[in-house]
């Protein structure tokens, strides 16, 4: 299987620089495509020759006139490759060693469409392992900010997406699904074309053993489209996107909670969370031990409080606002919210102690709303025979809805 790395660009030379290093010092023999998205900066001047240097002949630079957006530019790359494999890669990542291989023995695999890495921030937490689909009808990725290597992010769970970030799959299923949509503007395009090969029979899936490393989103205006970007993605496959997140979530023996504000997050049981605190408690808890066992469970609400003390009365105070700004990416509860404001008030940090006071009050209207929404997909859940999806709802009916049926 012979494999092209397409690669597009616009501006930000020395990112681009930095990732086509990467792939010269991890080289598995692939060519390499970098479309040039009608960059103004030394992208213009400076790719050829470095390709040239890292890769000889078997790099290639296409040069677009002006920016046509990340679709035009993977469509435009594919044309130019030369491989029967095609792996489009962000041009803010980095391979590491080893990279290849497992992906090209997971895509050999019988029914396999298209497959991804293991894609980390660079201090190591997870940013991709696979896209879930939220209760309310939302996007993100599972298990964000995980530790890279917790057993929940190296397990195979069933996707119905992956991004486009970092993807192989085969030309011939590229082409036949059309390529990717060039009415998406920057976003949702790797959807739709992730659901067009699973119409086709074709299965997705992560690999953890191929790791890639991804700053995320530093192209300018990456997020401009994203409300027109979900409207065309409805109208074209919402009667087939089903929400997931609560049962890839329940695979790890997690549960799914929504918000206030209709949030969802990953959690542990009542009994799980209950049993840890009580292990915790009367113990002469270290700093080092806390953060220890948060990185074995990091959906451990009460641990993030406990380290959020011990940091608190140590006087460290960046580094407490530093774990509860990390504690809230993972489960925006009101808990961790009090947690974030009193850190944020102790660091000096004004601006964000308002957002989180103000985000702390309950909004009758946007409640109402939100109740709307739950009852809704509720609904849905009884239609669709989903008792965990139904049960996610019913729990947010009780905690924020007046107990409704």
């Amino acid at each position: 299987m012979r494999v092209s790395v397409i690669i597009p660009a616009w501006n930000l030379w020395e990112t681009t620089a930095a990732c086509l290093k990467a792939l010269a010092r991890h080289d598995e023999g692939a060519s390499v495509v970098v479309v040039d998205n009608g960059s103004a900066d030394a992208t213009a001047t400076e790719l050829a020759p470095l390709g040239a240097a890292l890769f000889g002949p078997r790099f290639r630079r296409v040069r677009l006139s002006e920016n046509l957006g990340f679709a035009a530019g993977c469509n435009a790359g594919a044309r130019e490759a030369d491989g029967d494999a095609l792996f489009f890669l962000n041009n803010d990542t980095q391979v590491r060693a080893g990279w290849l291989g497992p992906l090209r023995e997971a895509l050999a695999r019988p029914g396999a469409g298209a497959v991804g890495p293991l894609l980390l921030y660079p201090d190591g937490h997870v940013q991709h392992c696979g896209v879930s689909f939220t209760p309310l009808g939302g996007v993100k990725h599972l298990y964000a900010d995980f530790p890279g290597g917790h057993p929940a992010v190296r397990r195979a769970h069933p996707l119905q997406a992956i991004t486009g970030a970092a993807l192989l799959l085969r030309r011939a299923d590229f082409e036949d699904a059309g390529g990717f949509r060039e009415e998406y503007a920057n976003g949702y395009e790797d959807l739709d074309l992730c659901f067009t090969l699973r119409r086709r029979g074709l299965s997705l899936s992560v690999v953890p053993e191929a790791v890639v490393v991804h700053a995320e989103s530093r192209t300018p205006g990456r997020h401009a489209r994203t409300s027109a970007n979900a409207a065309l993605f409805s109208a074209r496959w919402g009667d087939v996107a089903r929400p997931d997140y609560h049962r890839q979530a329940a695979a790890d023996g997690y549960v799914v909670r929504l918000n206030a504000e209709g949030v969802s997050y990953a959690a542990l049981t009542p009994e799980r969370e209950r049993a840890l605190t009580e292990e915790w408690s009367g113990r002469a808890a270290s700093e080092e031990a806390v953060r220890a066992a948060l990185e074995a469970e990091p959906l451990w609400q009460g641990g993030h409080l406990l380290l959020g003390r011990l940091l608190v009365e140590r006087g460290a105070r960046e580094e407490a606002l530093k774990a509860a700004e990390y504690a809230s990416r993972l489960l925006p509860t009101p808990e961790v919210a009090r947690l974030l404001l009193r850190a944020a008030q102790a660091a000096g940090r004004q601006d964000l102690a308002a957002g989180v006071a103000a985000a702390l009050r309950p909004d009758t209207a946007a409640l109402r709303e939100c109740a709307r929404r739950v009852r809704t997909r509720r609904a849905q859940a009884a239609a669709w025979g989903d008792a965990g999806l139904e049960s996610v709802c019913a729990d947010w009916l009780r905690a924020y809805g007046g107990g409704r049926r």
